[in-house]
């Protein structure tokens, strides 16, 4: 009995100690929902603005204020490509662009730093560091959407800011009260998925109730589409003492091919009683800006109409969908919120000029049009020439398929930061199209990842032959960056579609000098050409190694060269060589080539099969100084010729071109053949 006592006594000393001890730990802080988070984090209003750790936590693409200090900002000169690990703390060499905020004014931390967009107006003019390195070291509330920027939770759009205790932009008005509010981030709460039509639900993923009619049904490893009309609704909201109120969603859509509304519908209905098809329902109009084009958060906000306000009502989410085509749409979070949407200032129209030379398609060289063949993958597409204009001559004719999605692809061109607007027109050339626009992002060594590296617009659909459809898309880099402006024709239908009076503007960006290199200048009627149907013409070969040689095909018209011999290849190095020809002035070389046989490599084509000039060749093109020229290359081998083209710099009125073909014993190597050289 005395040990038991003593025991018994010990425990309740000990309780007693946890008990006083656990009273002195703060209610924990790392973990959102738990415990007092607001006041570590924020609510994003006004009155409660996030810190950095708060607006890190919800990058959903919306609207609110964020409070911190300006440390720094992020380096976009030319061709620079940066991160949020690339923080210059401090003012010198501070661009316009973008501010670094942070925990504390002496912050050197990036973990306790956030990247803000500071877009053309008010707020840039007041805060950027290069006209005004004051700031450094300030508080600063900002208003802007709460997404990724420079690869890191960040801050853009930014409409409004206060500094020094004044408020600059355009200052938003406060949100009402929120009558109802859904968060999709664990689970379907209280909502419910009811299936009309097909088999398909809702779901919670990706933080998010979500819903796709195109998915591996089978387990077969292949995705395929399914029919089906499936609501999600909501449990009843009382408005019956409220006179107007809206609904507040914030959701993304992608890959949806039919009307964003029609398919992904926001409802509400006075009397549901649990059987959805026999429900009246009112469909809540959103507009569409930023939907469509990937997974990136949008806020939408829809008036709930006078005759539906006074009563019980529920909200739904309509998905809709077909065995040839889904969306797949995914939805954060929905609230009904007392009172009117706040107005917004729209944005300044993008009226800059239009910075493409031949958006019109009005001019061709040997079957391409000037600044629209791509050095890369970026264009995998038949294009010819129509004479179907929507304005001038002719327009371009885009060969769809049904196999796979088809696109036209630009010359590679270096954009500065900015915000840019693309549009063009489209007409169908048989049954009815699908278009979507955008731009392709160039790795370091111009290649294109692929993947998310394709940046679209929303789909255009149902493009018919008998007129011309407009079609736009707006777009912004956060740096300097090199692209391919895109036009893909969708396989589904697959249809070809011409294309015509393609611009590119913006108002606060722009061309790099010299990351354009295919539009400077429109060349006029060469000053240069060899076709070689008849033989080598004008042009003069040297042997430095081997016995192969470049010889002319007559029967297939064009000159070649291959160190195929006996069984193997052996080594050799020869040139073709022109006669000299004036490059006072930069020009553009154009030819026709191909590499035989079919289904070789071509990884080392870039270092075998070469072309250079000199202006200083005198007959010995081993004493002479060469420089090479870039041009591109096939992604496959074949015998199929192919364009090839490329900037010739200005080196001298004396100058010369020259083909070269160099390799070493037992490379795998291919047969070159070239035709229909030209020089403009």
């Amino acid at each position: 009995m005395k040990t038991k006592s003593f025991i018994s006594l010990l425990c309740l000393t000990l309780g007693v100690f946890l008990f006083q001890a656990c009273n002195d730990v703060p209610a924990p802080y790392d973990i959102p929902g738990k415990g007092d988070a607001n006041s570590i984090y924020g609510t994003g209003s006004k009155e409660s603005p996030y810190t950095i750790k708060g607006a890190a936590l919800n990058q959903n693409g919306g609207y609110a204020w964020v409070k911190a200090y300006i440390v720094g900002y992020i380096p976009t000169g030319d061709n620079t490509s940066s991160t949020i690990s690339d923080i210059v703390f401090g003012t010198e060499g501070a661009g316009t662009t973008n501010i670094v905020i942070a925990t504390s004014g002496d912050s050197k931390d990036i973990n306790n730093c956030m990247a803000v967009q500071l877009p053309s107006g008010d707020v840039r003019n007041a805060l950027n560091l290069q006209a005004h390195p004051e700031n450094l070291g300030k508080e600063v509330m900002l208003y802007g959407t709460m997404e990724k920027y420079f690869g890191s939770a960040g801050v853009k759009t930014v409409t409004a800011a206060i500094l020094d205790g004044q408020e600059i932009g355009d200052m938003p008005e406060e949100s009402g009260e929120a009558i109802f509010s859904a968060d999709f981030s664990q689970s379907l709460g209280d909502f419910t998925s009811i299936s009309t039509s097909g088999t398909l639900e809702w779901y919670n993923d990706y933080s998010s109730a979500m819903i796709t009619g195109y998915k591996d049904f089978n387990g077969d490893g292949e995705k395929e589409n399914q029919a089906g009309v499936t609501f999600l609704v909501g449990p009843e909201i009382d408005l019956s003492h409220i006179e107007e109120a809206y609904v507040a969603t914030n959701m993304a859509i992608n890959y949806e091919r039919g009307d964003l509304n029609a398919n992904n519908s926001i409802l509400i209905s006075k009397n549901y009683t649990g059987d959805a098809n026999n429900a009246t329902w009112t469909q809540l109009t959103y507009d569409t800006e930023g939907l469509n084009s990937d997974f990136t958060f949008k806020n939408k906000k829809t008036a709930i109409p006078a005759e539906l306000m006074g009563g019980k009502v529920r909200i739904a989410l309509r998905h809709t969908c077909s065995d040839t085509q889904s969306s797949t749409w995914e939805v954060k979070k929905i609230e009904v919120i007392k009172g009117k949407i706040e107005d917004t200032a729209p944005e300044p129209p993008i009226e800059g000029e239009n910075l493409l030379k031949n958006g019109g398609f009005e001019t061709w060289e040997n079957g391409v049009a000037t600044g629209w063949k791509s050095s890369n993958s970026a264009g995998n597409a038949t294009v010819t020439q129509s004479t179907d204009a929507h304005a001038g001559s002719y327009s371009a004719m885009i060969e769809g398929s049904t196999d796979a999605n088809k696109r036209l692809g630009s010359t590679e061109i270096t954009l500065k930061a900015g915000t840019y607007a693309i549009k063009a027109y489209f007409k169908a050339v048989d049954a009815n199209a699908s278009i979507r626009l955008g731009y392709a992002v160039n790795e370091a060594d111009g290649s294109i990842a692929g993947g998310d590296s394709y940046k679209y617009g929303a789909y255009v659909n149902d493009i018919t032959k008998d007129t011309w459809v407009e079609a736009t898309h707006e777009f912004t880099l956060e740096a300097n960056t090199t692209v391919n402006l895109v036009v893909m024709v969708g396989k589904n239908p697959g249809q070809s579609v011409l294309i015509d009076d393609f611009s590119l503007q913006t108002n606060d960006g722009g061309i790099i000098e010299g990351g354009n290199p295919e539009q400077p200048e429109e060349p006029g009627d060469a000053i240069f050409s060899e076709s070689f149907a008849n033989g080598i013409g004008s042009f003069t070969t040297a042997d430095i190694t081997g016995e192969q040689a470049w010889n002319a095909d007559t029967q297939y018209k064009c000159m070649k060269m291959s160190a195929y011999a006996n069984g193997t290849s052996v080594k050799n190095e020869d040139w073709l060589i022109s006669p000299a020809i004036d490059l006072g002035k930069a020009r553009t070389l154009t030819f026709e080539q191909a590499f035989g046989p079919y289904n070789k490599s071509m990884d080392n084509a870039s270092q075998l099969y070469t072309v250079w000039v000199s202006n200083n060749y005198s007959g010995d093109v081993t004493t002479a100084t060469w420089t090479q020229v870039t041009i591109n290359y096939p992604a496959e081998s074949g015998w199929a010729f192919s364009d090839a083209q490329a900037t010739l710099p200005a080196i001298g009125a004396q100058a010369h071109l020259a083909f070269k073909y160099k390799n070493a014993d037992g490379d795998e190597t291919l047969t070159w053949e070239i035709k229909n050289v030209a020089v403009k």
